[in-house]
C-alpha cells in the first residue's frame, strides 16, 4: 500500500529524506544532485528508458535518487582526487593482488561487485602504510572476508577454514584466531567504516534507472532487445579493466562510472553518445567526462589492441560474440 509520507532517517548529523514515490513519466520538476544544478528545472525528460521492465523506485518504495546522493556522499571516504597517492609503494605489484582477488571472490561465488569493495579496503590501507610484503595476503583475505560480510547475505559468507584452506593460509600457519586477528587490524586501519562506494556501485544505479532510450539508434537501425543487455555487459566489463589500475581512481566513482556508461554506448554504436537524460541522471555534462572517457578508452586500446576500433556487427549482437 503506498504512503505519502516523508520517512526522515537521521545518520549523525546527515539527514536522509525517502521521499513519496512518483512514476517517472509523471515527474514535471525534476530532483537532481548539485552536479546538474544546470539543468533547468522545468525540462521534461523527453525520451522513455528502453528496455526496463519495472521502476525501481516503485519496486523498492522508495526515491533513488536519494541514494544515489547518499552514494555521492559516501564515495569520498575511500576514493577521491586528495587521497589519490599514484607514488604508493606497492603500486608496482597492485595488479597481481588485484587479479588475485578476483579469483578468490570467484572461487567463493561472490558477487563481483564484492570484490570491487575489497579492492577499495585494500588500497585506502596500503596507499597510506607500508605493509610488510608478508603480510599481504592476510591482509587482502581479510579485505575478502569484510566486505563479503557487509555485502552478501550472510549465507553467501565464505567460512575462515574454507578460506585458510584455499588461499593455502593455513600452510603459512595461519589459524581462524590469526585469521580474525588480521580481519580486526583491516577494521582499525579502515576506522571501522566499511560503506564504500565502487564506481560498479554506482553503475548499477544508472542501469536500474535506464541507460538506453526508445529514440536512441543503433548503427542507424532502430534498437533490439539485447542491446540493454549488452550496454549493461560493457559497464560490467569496463568496471573490471579499470579496477586494474589505480590510476582511475583520480575521479570520483560517480565521474568513472559515468565514463564507463559514455564508453559502453560507445562501443556498441548507440547515438547519441549521451543525452540530457543521462545528464540528469548521472549529473555530468558530456564535456565534464569526456576526459575520464578518453582514459578509459585508452586503456581498453592499449589492452585490447584493435578491438577499440572494430565494428560490432548485427549478427554479432545476436550471436553474443561480443566482447574482447
Amino acid at each position: 500500500m503506498r504512503t505519502d509520507t516523508i520517512l526522515s532517517i537521521s545518520r549523525g548529523s546527515v539527514e536522509c529524506t525517502f521521499k513519496p514515490i512518483r512514476a517517472w513519466d509523471r515527474v514535471t520538476s525534476p530532483v537532481h544532485s548539485h552536479h546538474n544544478d544546470h539543468v533547468a528545472d522545468n525540462e521534461v525528460m523527453a525520451s522513455k528508458p528502453y528496455g526496463i521492465k519495472e521502476d525501481i523506485d516503485e519496486t523498492l518504495n522508495i526515491d533513488t535518487h536519494d541514494l544515489y546522493i547518499d552514494m555521492q556522499e559516501r564515495q569520498l571516504d575511500f576514493v577521491s582526487p586528495s587521497a589519490y597517492s599514484p607514488n604508493a609503494s606497492y603500486l608496482p605489484y597492485r595488479r597481481y593482488l588485484v587479479d588475485w582477488m578476483s579469483d578468490v571472490g570467484e572461487q567463493c561465488r561472490l558477487h563481483n561487485s564484492t570484490v570491487h569493495v575489497s579492492v577499495l579496503f585494500l588500497d585506502k590501507i596500503f596507499r597510506s602504510r607500508d605493509i610488510p610484503r608478508g603480510q599481504w595476503q592476510l591482509l587482502a583475505t581479510a579485505c575478502i572476508s569484510l566486505a563479503a560480510k557487509y555485502e552478501e547475505a550472510e549465507e553467501h559468507c565464505p567460512q575462515i577454514p574454507d578460506l585458510l584452506h584455499l588461499t593455502k593460509l593455513n600452510n603459512a600457519g595461519h589459524s581462524s584466531l590469526s585469521f580474525r586477528q588480521g580481519e580486526l587490524e583491516v577494521l582499525r586501519y579502515l576506522g571501522w567504516r566499511l560503506r564504500a562506494i565502487p564506481a560498479i556501485h554506482v553503475v548499477g544505479y544508472y542501469l536500474s534507472k535506464g541507460a538506453t532510450f526508445v529514440d536512441d539508434t543503433w548503427q542507424g537501425r532502430a534498437l533490439i532487445e539485447k542491446i540493454p543487455k549488452y550496454v549493461k555487459k560493457y559497464a560490467d566489463f569496463f568496471c573490471n579493466l579499470t579496477l586494474q589500475e589505480y590510476s582511475f581512481q583520480q575521479y570520483l566513482p560517480s565521474h568513472l562510472a559515468a565514463a564507463i556508461l559514455y564508453a559502453s554506448r560507445v562501443a556498441l554504436q548507440l547515438e547519441p553518445k549521451w543525452r540530457p537524460e543521462l545528464t540528469r541522471l548521472t549529473g555530468y555534462q558530456e564535456s565534464q567526462i569526456m576526459e575520464c572517457f578518453h582514459h578509459v578508452w585508452s586503456y581498453y586500446e592499449e589492452q585490447f589492441p584493435g578491438h577499440g576500433s572494430r565494428s560490432i556487427s548485427p549478427r554479432s549482437v545476436t550471436n553474443s560474440d561480443v566482447f574482447p
